[in-house]
């Protein structure tokens, strides 16, 4: 049985989506597009949050930051469909056929970051970390529940569920292995820019 959760998302959250994320404006395929829209309006609108550029562009709350989170996922998304174009017009193999999928699944990679975000969530965890823990999930997974509540494929949760150390107890797939490798790229080309000691 399928259950159906219905959230009055504000048309302003939504809307804000499109603006911070240029690179959803270029999912072709119109229903997964505003799925992805949908599944962001709906992780910041639960999590007491009006815009993605309100999260510091960190990796996780409280390690250094460049820009805003906006930068990061737009970077990584970018990064991802540029390195399967360079591989493909190089090896001349059609490498990803659905590039629709794997922009969704880049741009969707973080998208439980409101949530381990949150300076309320925080708090309470911090409050008691016997009774939650600390945080009590991880932004991979609370981004597979918004994923799969919003109606995005399965390769979309998976990527944002396996894109970090939770990827190597499973085979990622073609996708989450590609957003897994750039998204790494990203924080240790900036770590070793700043001489950040990011963990592991």
């Amino acid at each position: 049985m399928i259950y159906e959760r219905k959230y009055e998302v504000p048309d302003s959250v939504r809307e804000s989506i499109k603006d911070s994320l240029p690179s959803v404006n270029e999912i072709e395929n119109e229903e997964l597009r505003e799925k992805v829209i949908d599944a962001w309006a709906l992780s910041l609108y639960l999590n007491g949050y009006e815009r993605l550029e309100e999260l510091p562009g960190s990796g996780r709350p409280e390690l250094p930051s460049v820009g805003d989170q906006c930068q990061h996922i737009e970077s990584v998304a970018r990064l991802c469909i540029a390195a399967v174009k360079v591989m493909e017009e190089t090896l001349k193999v059609d490498l990803v056929p659905d590039k629709d999928l794997l922009l969704a699944s880049a741009l969707c990679h973080d998208l439980g970051k409101p949530y381990e975000y949150s300076p309320k969530n925080r708090e309470r965890w911090k409050a008691d970390p016997t009774e939650s823990g600390l945080p009590c999930l991880r932004h991979t997974l609370y981004g597979v529940h918004i994923a799969l509540l919003a109606g995005l494929p399965e390769s979309v949760a998976h990527a944002s569920g396996c894109h970090s150390p939770e990827g190597e107890f499973v085979q990622r797939s073609l996708n989450a292995m590609i957003i897994h490798m750039l998204d790494e790229s990203f924080w240790q080309i900036l770590s070793s820019k700043y001489n950040w000691n990011l963990p592991k």
